[in-house]
């Protein structure tokens, strides 16, 4: 495919983030609409839902942004990256679904929280796969972005790694696991300091 097309399949994406994202404001919606007294009380009263919200809105961004980042270093695309991606975009559209759920009561959330992570791991996978088919096929790459693929390859690996090892926290711990999703940043970063370190001793 062409550069055009790749520019049809960016597009594409990005609406159906912007999908998602509009997706998971809506039950705050009803709520607001259905609510009466103070909005204080109001906000006391759904503060779950108003959390899950703004966890799932800053997760979908932080793909987002990675998938931005890896895409502007694409010329085109091939059938296989383009399914891919479309699994990618199923993990993520979605993601409101374990949103909503996890702020049930009850017993079930444990259960919610395992779906809501198991969601995460199935977009971070999707995401491994596109950088490793891209490694594979550099032909896919725009020559001019000449930096190697191996920092995208380490932040797939840690993003994989650590939704995992949370997924299997929230087993015996539940929702409270969702609070070790605060790793991501700092792993990302490890990373990229790991990256800057061995491309300062293979220069050295």
């Amino acid at each position: 495919m062409d550069k055009r097309a790749l520019d049809r399949i960016t597009a594409f994406t990005d609406a159906a983030v912007a999908i998602a994202l509009t997706l998971l404001v809506l039950p705050l919606v009803d709520i607001a609409h259905g609510g009466s007294g103070p909005v204080s009380a109001l906000l006391r009263e759904h503060d779950d839902d108003i959390i899950a919200f703004l966890l799932s809105f800053f997760v979908i961004m932080a793909f987002w942004r990675g998938h931005r980042r890896l895409y502007d270093r694409l010329a085109g695309v091939d059938e296989t990256l383009l399914s891919l991606n479309v699994l990618w975009l199923l993990g993520i559209v979605f993601l409101p679904v374990p949103t909503a759920v996890l702020t049930f009561e009850g017993d079930s959330q444990r259960a919610a929280a395992v779906l809501y992570l198991l969601n995460l791991l199935f977009v971070a996978l999707m995401n491994a796969g596109m950088v490793g088919w891209i490694s594979l096929h550099p032909r896919l790459l725009d020559p001019e972005r000449t930096s190697p693929m191996r920092h995208h390859l380490r932040r797939s690996v840690v993003l994989c790694g650590v939704i995992g090892i949370v997924t299997l926290l929230a087993i015996p711990f539940g929702p409270t696991a969702l609070i070790l999703l605060a790793a991501l940043p700092v792993g990302q970063a490890i990373g990229e300091r790991l990256d800057r370190r061995l491309g300062r001793d293979r220069s050295g």
